[in-house]
């Protein structure tokens, strides 16, 4: 008898192949039989003609702290996710000895905007070592499976204190630094996570701690790393290092390295069109380099006193205190000051002044309820005022509680059909437990399989599945996952291809000590299994006798075909 049968269901193999109509069997966590099922099972699900496709695997989460209180890695599982990689950019919480914990925190909840008293309320210090804590995810239990990255601005932190933030490392430092990186590979890190982005700052507004370091620095990385088995190199770079760097990486290591983010930019419509065309390039000489792209316009809300995106352009105060961003708001040397700025293009920034793309959506002042919805420049341009003086002015009058909506890159949908149509460009790119006052896009894949799939036919449904599951799998090592054969986990989702869509993003104020977050939910995904357990049903979270994920430790070589001819 089998433990599980979904019957009846228009089956996603994950490789692409055409759906096959038919029944699937579950044993022992893995995908016994496809096709015909006559035997009984402990549990029978009728699909009723939906489609069964293998869950999606997220290579780009923030998951790292939130799962040491949450097992569940909410809203992921219920937006059809069954495997997450955590520590990217090299923002974790481990190594983490005791001296490091409060500067670990607040550089994590500076650079991914997230609640500081949140973090201390809720993060459990029973770890120091990385193996450590995932041995404390393994105890506690985890929904979706987790694979992780060593943290490389963690790892720095921790060596070199606050001259992590300041200089290069010392060859003792980096001999250090080193071995904490050979101990996370040993313990089953995934690969290794890194950020030389300029717009990446920890707390007080200094540059996060991988952003000094050298080539030389990344260069012993890659060769401890080509010492192992398996592995993959992921990294935020800043516009200094280039795809040349991630050949080099590749090259050097003998594994995938992969670029992130890669979003189109409307100021910069090449920039993204570059970047797939190097790292093709870099691909056809053997090199395995990858991109990591969004298929969802990137959108962040916040009140300007959580103003993320702005502080990295200057003058943009790094202060939160209102009396003293009142008096600065209120100087009309500031204002043209950030006006200039705004009008100088900078290469990679993510806002350059486009106000029709910024909206109203909480006036937090009743006297402007009314302009809910709408843009800054519409309004602006109603009262002929300036766009920036109003920006600033809405949110003064009502005491800092008016929430903008900055929809600031992936705005023009050719050009990233372009871009996540290549095979070499892995879809992924949620930042799910990162920026959870901001944004909630851990739903991105039922957008590519509604909007990408149904509603533009940019996509045949195999294919956009393919993208989400397999390719991710592959590229990473991660084994027996991301298909549904025989043989394989039973990482599932069923869902009906008709009605699938995500909603608009909700508010919520319950992450530890009340801190807020946006969520969406995905209508029309009916069910999510991990390893053969289900643990969302379409409405809500099961709580089976057993939290099923699985800490991945093993991996394969990662030698991946993906892209490499294309």
């Amino acid at each position: 008898m089998y433990d599980l049968v979904i019957r009846n269901a228009q089956i996603a193999d994950g490789l692409g192949n055409p759906l096959q109509e038919g029944d699937l069997a579950v044993s022992g966590g893995r995908v016994a039989a496809v096709g015909e099922v006559r035997q009984p099972a402990a549990e029978t699900v009728d699909a009723r003609g939906m489609v069964l496709a293998p869950g999606v695997i997220d290579l780009h989460t923030h998951y790292d702290a939130q799962l040491t209180w949450d097992a569940t890695a909410s809203p992921s599982p219920a937006l059809g996710v069954t495997t997450v990689v955590i520590g990217n950019c090299g923002f974790g919480i481990v190594p983490a000895p005791p001296a490091a914990r409060d500067a670990i925190l607040a550089n994590l909840a500076e650079v991914e905007g997230m609640s500081l008293d949140t973090l201390k309320t809720g993060v459990c210090w029973s770890f120091e070592s990385f193996g450590e804590y995932l041995d404390l995810l393994r105890h506690q239990g985890v929904y979706p499976n987790v694979a992780a990255l060593a943290s490389h601005a963690t790892i720095r932190t921790v060596v070199m204190g606050e001259d992590s933030s300041r200089r290069p490392a010392r060859d003792d430092e980096l001999e250090v630094m080193v071995r904490l990186f050979r101990d996370a590979m040993d313990a089953g890190a995934v690969g290794f996570g890194s950020s030389t982005n300029e717009n990446h700052r920890g707390h007080g507004g200094v540059p996060i701690a991988s952003r000094l370091a050298e080539r030389e620095e990344f260069g012993a990385f890659a060769d401890a790393m080509a010492d192992y088995d398996h592995g993959v190199f992921l990294i935020t770079p800043g516009n200094h290092m280039g795809m040349d760097f991630m050949e080099e990486f590749a090259r050097r290591s003998g594994r995938p390295a992969v670029y992130a983010a890669h979003f189109h930019y409307a100021h910069e419509p090449e920039r993204g069109r570059n970047l797939m065309h190097q790292a093709q390039a870099a691909r056809q000489r053997g090199h395995r380099v990858y991109t990591q792209g969004s298929c969802q316009p990137l959108s962040l809300s916040f009140p300007l006193d959580a103003a993320y995106i702005l502080k990295a352009i200057d003058p943009w105060p790094a202060t939160s205190d209102h009396t003293e961003l009142r008096r600065i708001f209120s100087d009309p040397s500031f204002r043209q000051a950030f006006r200039d700025a705004l009008a100088a293009p900078v290469g990679g920034r993510v806002f350059s002044g486009r106000w029709d793309w910024v909206l109203v959506t909480r006036a937090g002042h009743s006297a402007n309820a009314d302009l809910e919805g709408q843009s800054v420049a519409d309004i602006a341009r109603a009262r002929g005022v300036d766009p920036l003086d109003l920006f600033l002015d809405l949110s003064l009058q009502a005491d800092f509680e008016t929430f903008y909506t900055f929809y600031i890159l992936n705005m023009d949908e050719a050009g990233v059909e372009e871009l996540i149509t290549n095979d070499g460009t892995l879809v992924s790119l949620s930042d799910a437990g990162a920026h959870n006052a901001l944004l909630c896009d851990a739903a991105y894949a039922m957008h590519l399989l509604s909007h990408w799939v149904r509603d533009k036919g940019v996509f045949d449904l195999p294919t956009a599945i393919r993208k989400v599951t397999s390719d991710p799998a592959e590229v990473y090592g991660i084994i027996d996952r991301g298909r549904l054969t025989p043989g394989a986990f039973a990482d599932m989702i069923l869902f009906d291809p008709d009605t699938l869509r995500i909603t608009g993003m909700e508010r919520h104020h319950d992450l530890p000590a009340g801190g807020e977050r946006l969520l969406r939910r995905a209508p029309g995904l009916c069910g999510t299994w991990v390893n053969g357990v289900q643990v969302f049903d379409g409405v809500d979270y099961l709580t089976p006798p057993r939290a099923p994920g699985e800490v991945l430790t093993r991996f394969a070589s990662s030698k991946s075909s993906l892209g490499m001819s294309a």
